[in-house]
């Protein structure tokens, strides 16, 4: 039998990193060990008997030596998991589930613990935002949960046996109308329990509210620790002494960016309200906040961050519940958004699983509305969007417009080395021209065409990609007529478990003021090289083209120079590094028709240009900058086309001498006069290299002469 989350079996290749579209995972040492359990997304989850785990909004509470999971049962959840091609408004309850589980990965169904056919239920026309406490106390499990526009409390005397309605309570003093507008339960440390919620209408207040001590059957006056913010789906952790209070935006059954604010004491004062870092690319993995378990391992705490995607009321994908480890230091927290990783319950480590699909939004559902640019992806050209009529879900990627266009969408992508297999489904009603590709992995582009009319969905494969640099672009584009269109789907990128090696960087001959020159762009790294000897006009100005200098200033006679690669104006990220072999001159020549980049920003625009026979012809502007010897010198990106890359020429440090500037701070001014008239009145002293620049007329002499030169000088 094939359980919803099955055990890890196979090393992980790509275990211990991963950088997505700018999202980092730190280093995890661990590999898939023996105890380690695999969490797969992007599915409907089955308990340990096979059949489907019903638990939405819910939350995961640990009794004795075992993990418990209550959430709740929903009629449209079983008609949606039965075809899960559009969405439904079926929130009728049927029970509250309970689930147990040893590892928090494989977990057997124990109970309806709540049913409209419970003691004292009555009748509900929403229920739902609840989660289980143990009363150490009254000795009994209390249950709470929303209940139409209140709050019920139930109770038992197990933590798996059949609760029993004991409160309804109606208004919470201290929050603003009846009920509350989405709460989960939190249970500190010490074992006392929470709600954390917000109002209902608006709920531009969030408020932690102490469940009675002596049962947990009704809550006490509310302590509100922030307002001025709609947030829903709120929730807590707590890690390393710190409390963590989480929500979403407003997007009723949608998917969101998460929010949290930290604090020392559980009522505040909390911070400023922050967006979980990650959480923008697929919007939380297409969820919202649910709840969260901490997992306090032999070796590591681990934060979970269990998600509620709401699909069977949203349309918004597969499964209903999405979890991924968080990564917590201090007042930040990073969101891993992954389709698949391993975790050990007892260590409480964890990895990346080896089927983890490395593309972000892979299936367009984040967006929850038509969109022109989509959650993950880079929008370029014309007819750019989502459209309805996805092959799951309720969204897909589209390519369209009324009238003639052109248009692509594409995701950059960092990811451990590797060989990888891409694959993508699509539709179209015929495009002039269209293709699915990946490129920049460190090899020749892969695509398939995609032109040609299919009327039912059709999958794609690329297969042996061999990512050597760490990073890639997937994407789609087309051509077409207006009225045209060609929709995508459901992209995977999956490493096949086979390990890459990059190729072995290119050696560089060392200068007298080049020394360890290395190449990241890889692709055109055998293009670049060292040249001691100087260049002058006619010399070539890149190691892949043809054209030659035809103006070169004297500022670079005797110049070293590193001949870059004109291809490598494309690459994305810093191009090279190299050390300064002396005190140094740093030259960099740029394309003038280039917006000056960023990394050029403490460099010094000179006077100086050269230009070159190319067609047309290209003028660079030269900028400069002194590096001391040993230190590291780093030559940015350019990334762009239309232009050439840039060239670089390093001569000896060019000490540059302001006459009459004796404290050598690059001017002339009262202070140098200053340190003049002291010498000459013997009150001060000079060294004997500001002795020389005192010298103005250069007589040998220091006197009254130097004095009063220097006086002119200031005068103009």
């Amino acid at each position: 039998m094939k359980y919803l989350l099955k055990k890890a079996a196979a090393v992980l290749s790509a275990a211990g990193l991963l950088l997505t579209a700018g999202l980092t995972v730190p280093q995890q040492t661990m590999q898939a060990s023996a105890a380690s359990q695999t969490i797969t997304n992007d599915c409907f989850w089955k308990d340990t008997s096979g059949k489907f785990i019903y638990s939405q909004g819910g939350g995961i509470f640990k009794f004795g030596d075992t993990y418990y999971w209550y959430g709740v049962h929903y009629s449209g959840a079983e008609t949606y998991a039965k075809n899960p091609t559009g969405k439904n408004s079926d929130t009728g309850f049927k029970s509250i589930t309970c689930y147990s589980s040893k590892d928090l990965v494989n977990w057997k169904f124990e109970n309806d613990v709540l049913t409209p056919k419970s003691k004292g239920f009555g009748f509900a026309y929403w229920l739902g935002r609840m989660g289980v406490a143990y009363c150490p106390k009254s000795k009994k499990y209390v249950l709470v949960t929303q209940y139409n526009d209140s709050v019920l409390f139930a109770q038992c005397d197990t933590p798996t046996g059949n609760f029993e309605v004991k409160n309804v309570q109606d208004q919470i003093e201290g929050v603003q109308k009846q009920g509350t507008g989405d709460q989960t339960v939190f249970v500190d440390d010490d074992g006392q329990a929470y709600l954390i919620a917000s109002n209902k209408g608006g709920r531009a207040h969030q408020y932690v509210c102490r469940l009675r001590p002596n049962d947990f059957l009704a809550a006490e006056k509310a302590v509100e620790v922030k307002k001025g913010s709609g947030r829903e789906g709120n929730c807590m952790f707590k890690y390393k002494n710190k409390y963590y209070f989480c929500a979403s935006d407003l997007h009723g059954w949608n998917a969101s960016h998460s929010y949290y604010m930290v604090a020392d004491n559980i009522n505040g004062p909390y911070s400023d309200w922050k967006v979980m870092e990650g959480t923008d690319m697929d919007f939380s993995h297409v969820t919202q906040t649910g709840f969260f378990y901490t997992v306090k391992g032999s070796k590591q705490e681990t934060v979970i961050f269990c998600g509620d995607r709401w699909s069977d009321f949203a349309g918004n994908g597969l499964g209903y519940n999405q979890w991924v480890p968080l990564t917590v230091n201090g007042n930040n927290v990073k969101f891993n958004s992954l389709s698949e990783w391993n975790l050990d319950a007892q260590t409480g480590e964890w990895s990346v699983g080896a089927g983890n699909n490395y593309v972000l939004n892979p299936s367009f559902e984040a967006d929850r509305v038509s969109q022109s640019t989509l959650a993950g992806w880079k929008a370029s050209g014309s007819g750019c969007g989502n459209a309805n009529g996805a092959r799951t879900g309720r969204w897909c990627g589209q390519l369209y417009s009324g009238s003639n266009f052109s248009g692509s969408q594409s995701q950059a992508i960092t990811l451990p080395n590797g060989t990888y297999t891409l694959k993508a489904y699509y539709k179209t009603s015929g495009m002039n021209s269209g293709k699915i590709y990946i490129s920049g992995y460190g090899g020749n582009e892969k695509s398939v065409d995609v032109k040609a009319k299919t009327d039912n969905w059709k999958e794609i494969t690329i297969s042996d990609i061999q990512v050597t640099n760490g990073k890639c672009t997937v994407g789609f584009e087309a051509a077409g007529s207006g009225g045209a269109w060609l929709k995508v789907d459901d992209f995977t990128l999956i490493g096949n478990g086979q390990p890459v090696q990059p190729p072995e960087p290119v050696k560089y001959t060392d200068g007298k003021y080049i020394t360890g020159l290395s190449v990241s762009d890889t692709a055109n790294a055998a293009s670049w090289s060292v040249v001691t000897e100087p260049k002058q006009q006619g010399s070539e100005v890149f190691g892949d083209r043809a054209f030659k200098f035809t103006s070169m200033p004297k500022t670079l006679d005797g110049a070293e120079w590193i001949q870059t690669a004109c291809d490598s104006k494309k690459f994305a990220g810093n191009e090279a590094t190299f050390k300064a072999g002396a005190d140094i001159s740093a030259f960099v020549a740029l394309d003038t028709r280039v917006t000056v980049p960023a990394w050029l920003g403490d460099w010094t625009k000179t006077a100086d240009t050269l230009t070159d026979d190319g067609d047309p012809q290209v003028t660079y502007q030269l900028w400069k900058k002194d590096f001391t010897a040993g230190q590291t010198v780093t030559l940015g990106e350019i990334n762009q086309s239309g232009c050439v890359n840039y060239a670089v020429a390093v001569t000896e440090k060019q000490v540059l001498t302001v006459t009459g500037d004796i404290n050598a701070d690059g001017i002339c001014d009262k202070t140098d006069l200053v340190m003049m008239r002291d010498y000459l009145l013997t009150t001060g002293t000079l060294t004997p290299e500001q002795g020389v620049i005192a010298d103005i007329n250069a007589d040998g002499k220091l006197n009254a002469v130097d004095l009063t030169l220097l006086k002119r000088i200031l005068l103009k």
